[in-house]
């Protein structure tokens, strides 16, 4: 029996790194798709079901937390990756209390891998 790939949806504001994250998830088997800003990628959760968001902490309009909690409101279940270049205490804080997982950039493709993989296990 074959199971269909896990669905990713990844939400950055900076191409380069968007197309990078895309195309390493795909490398990695998953099924992915990508938004340009928070509006764009809360729109597409809407319509389609995903697994895991990856979405970065700093974009124009809508950041990550405001991302996750929008998207939480469509499905309270779905797995949060927070990317963010940095990590104040209160940044972290906040990502425990929000319950989602906060990755530092540079990510290492190693910690990448884990926490889709986790997040997926946990859908």
């Amino acid at each position: 029996m074959t199971t269909a790939p896990h669905r990713i949806l990844v939400i950055d504001d900076e191409a380069a790194l968007r197309s990078l994250l895309t195309d390493m998830l795909s490398a990695f088997g998953y099924e992915v798709d990508a938004a340009a800003d928070g509006a764009a990628g809360v729109a597409r959760f809407r319509e389609q079901r995903y697994e895991a968001v990856i979405t970065d902490l700093l974009m124009p309009g809508m950041n990550g937390f405001q991302v996750a909690a929008a998207i939480r409101a469509v499905d309270p279940d779905v797995q949060v990756i927070l990317l963010t270049g940095s990590a104040p205490a209160l940044t972290t804080a906040r990502a425990r209390e929000a319950g989602v997982t906060l990755l530092h950039k540079p990510i290492a493709l190693a910690d990448l891998k884990a926490a889709v993989d986790a997040a997926c296990a946990a859908a």
